[in-house]
């Protein structure tokens, strides 16, 4: 991870949370990023500061729509940081890579009380060895993160329904609290923690039954307190009808409730859900297999997996599942009870994801789910191999294989993990003929493209990039692809040749103090496709001559 925190330029999310999180140290003002709660940009935000990074004022940005401040923050931030904008990133990126490991931990002590140390391992392995998990774990995001607290607040709940305590109960709520903190999506922890007391509630003494539905509703009230506490109450019991929504989502709300209905959460977070459900209403532009359409879909989750998961682990899930069909019954029931558990709460993430979101541009909103399969996966090496071996079975062999060619697929594409496609489908070169955004070109390529153009001694270059920051904070001199050159190369991201739309970077406005941006979508993206580039670098960024350019934007103009 730390190698491809250094390989890897800022990603599109990258430069709000970082900007807000050096801002929320030095200015306190929580309002600059409300799209998702602060916890981690607070976190991501301390080497920034600590190298004494400079945070911009926000007289500018205050009075601008909520869901625009960050973005135009960022500019400001990156404007007065531009000569070590990489390096701060790259320290806060490196200040990230520990909550991941935290997660690989966590997912090694549960396996352990579940099935064993040699399970415990093989879970530990596939966690640090999956490439979504490796890509986001080092990036200045919320994703992993996100993943990380809600992993604890479900081990913890887990332990506590197999065992209650007044200490683990606080240890769950502590957790749960992080959860709150990081990401809205935190709130899917409620169903599944009911659904993951029921296999324990079962086989419980009558009147213990009503101990875990008793704690769970007892976390819900503790932890919506705590909650407004750090806010400070402020906005807390407000009429619903006396704030001023802008999402279709809040106002249905608003008119649905009793007109004194009083709100249960601080303003805050509040006009923070009203922002992000506002920001994703429209629907985002998706991409997948070559189709572009708005919205979401059912399948694009599962399909996307099917192409983002390794070889390896598909077959190590299908040996899991395989290994569970044919075990009838014979484990222990605590054990059961256990695994039960943790199927309940994986079905209940992905059918709340899947079911409900309406966001269709990563598989990194599923990430909270990878740990919870691993350790199911795990199940496999419970099996002791000299017991296997008396009955001549060359499965213990197999797995063991399995878990080093994953090794072998996923290392392949290091450090550039996020454009990882498993070769059954074509591989990282044949990625962004299937996906695009987060899960394959989110504008991480700009130090290859650098590279690229200083061994060809290229002095200037035409460019179509996908992504937030000014590519010449990389040392990139170009030209915005709207704008005339007389470039010889013209690079293009993968984002842009699959037909989808962006703002790309245009200029400076001394006035404004931020990036003028203009929205494009190459017409030409699929005649292009049919020109074969000079290179691909980073698999993300296309790199063709001008005539090739030139000649694809004549064939789309047509007669």
């Amino acid at each position: 991870m730390a190698y491809s925190a250094a390989g890897n330029s800022a990603t599109f999310d990258e430069p709000a949370h970082l900007a807000a999180g050096v801002e929320y140290w030095n200015r306190h003002d929580l309002s600059i990023y409300s799209l998702s709660p602060p916890l981690l940009r607070l976190w991501a935000g301390i080497p920034a500061v600590l190298a004494g990074a400079h945070a911009p004022p926000t007289d500018q940005v205050d009075q601008r729509p909520i869901v625009e401040r960050h973005w135009l923050y960022a500019d400001a931030f990156v404007a007065a940081n531009f000569s070590r904008f990489p390096f701060l990133l790259l320290l806060s990126r490196l200040g990230m890579i520990p909550i991941s490991c935290f997660a690989g931990w966590i997912t090694y002590r549960w396996t352990n009380r579940l099935y064993g140390w040699r399970s415990a391992m093989a879970a530990c392995a596939m966690y640090c060895l999956n490439p979504t998990i490796l890509a986001h774990g080092a990036l200045v995001t919320t994703d992993l993160g996100t993943a990380a607290a809600m992993l604890a607040s479900c081990w913890l709940w887990w332990r506590f329904c197999r065992s209650p305590s007044a200490r683990r109960w606080m240890l769950v709520c502590a957790a749960l609290l992080a959860a709150h903190l990081c990401k809205f999506t935190a709130v899917l922890l409620w169903p599944i923690m009911l659904a993951m007391a029921l296999p324990f509630v079962s086989w419980r003494h009558r009147w213990q039954r009503w101990m875990l539905p008793a704690a769970w509703v007892a976390l819900g009230m503790t932890t919506l307190l705590l909650l407004n506490a750090i806010y400070g109450f402020r906005g807390t019991g407000r009429p619903l009808r006396s704030f001023a929504f802008d999402s279709d989502f809040m106002q249905r709300l608003q008119r649905d409730l009793p007109a004194t209905f009083p709100s249960p959460l601080p303003r805050s977070l509040l006009l923070g859900i009203d922002a992000q459900k506002r920001d994703s209403q429209p629907g985002y532009e998706a991409f997948l297999f070559g189709e572009v359409y708005q919205g979401s879909r059912w399948y694009y989750f599962p399909a996307a997996l099917l192409c983002k998961l390794p070889i390896a682990m598909l077959l190590l899930l299908a040996a899991a599942v395989a290994s569970k069909l044919g075990s009838r019954g014979r484990a222990p029931p605590a054990r059961r009870a256990g695994e039960w558990s943790i199927f309940f709460a994986i079905a209940l993430f992905l059918l709340g994801v899947i079911g409900v979101g309406d966001l269709n541009i990563g598989t990194r909103y599923l990430l909270p789910a990878f740990p919870l399969a691993f350790i199911l996966i795990s199940r496999i090496w419970s099996v002791d191999r000299r017991t296997a071996g008396k009955t001549r079975s060359f499965f213990p062999y197999l797995r063991d294989a399995l878990l080093a060619l994953l090794a072998v697929e996923t290392l392949w594409v290091c450090p550039r993990f996020l454009t990882f496609v498993n070769f059954a489908v074509g591989g990282p070169s044949n990625g962004w003929r299937l996906l695009t955004n987060s899960d394959f070109d989110w504008g991480q390529g700009l130090f290859d493209l650098r590279h690229w153009m200083q061994d060809h001694r290229v002095s200037g270059i035409t460019l179509a990039y996908f992504g937030f920051v000014d590519p010449a904070v990389y040392g990139i001199h170009y030209t915005p692809v709207i704008q005339s050159s007389d470039a010889d190369y013209v690079a293009v991201s993968s984002y842009f040749l699959d037909g989808l739309k962006a703002r790309i970077v245009t200029g400076w406005d001394p006035a404004t103090n931020r990036n003028e941006r203009t929205w494009i979508g190459l017409r030409y993206g699929k005649a292009l496709q049919t020109k074969m580039p000079l290179a691909v670098v980073g698999h993300t960024i296309f790199i063709y001559s001008r005539d090739a350019v030139e000649s694809a934007g004549a064939v789309s103009a047509g007669p």
